[in-house]
């Protein structure tokens, strides 16, 4: 039984570890945004989540460990065109790659991004139809 359970945990992680990023067009001097298609899911009525990585170009600091990519799931409220965090993984690697520094389970409140934010960017590609 143990080895069953360690095989499916293994193939769930290889399976999150091989996500298809996409880079989307949102000009940034600080970082470059990528999603993962296969992952917008409904989960609800008109409420979708999706997964996307942010890829600094400079090493950044939390609580005192370097990062330089988040992978992170949002939820999607499309008839507000609002967003909310579910989860982070900070990597110290670009891509998600290497060492996960932190992971980081807070679903936040219901956010209206601003206009020309990467976060308005996510919401409208989620909710596109």
């Amino acid at each position: 039984m143990k080895k069953i359970l360690a095989t499916l945990s293994l193939a769930l992680l290889a399976t999150q570890a091989h996500a298809d990023w996409t880079r989307i067009d949102y000009p940034s001097d600080q970082f470059a945004t990528y999603i993962d298609r296969d992952s917008l899911k409904k989960t609800g009525v008109g409420i979708f989540q999706m997964w996307h990585l942010h890829d600094y170009k400079s090493a950044q600091d939390l609580s005192g460990q370097a990062y330089l990519s988040v992978k992170g799931q949002e939820e999607y409220e499309c008839d507000k065109g609002a967003h909310r965090h579910m989860l982070s993984f900070y990597h110290t690697d670009a891509m998600g790659n290497n060492k996960m520094v932190q992971a980081v389970y807070r679903p936040g409140p219901w956010v209206v991004p601003e206009a020309g934010s990467v976060g308005e960017a996510l919401v409208r590609i989620a909710c596109a139809r």
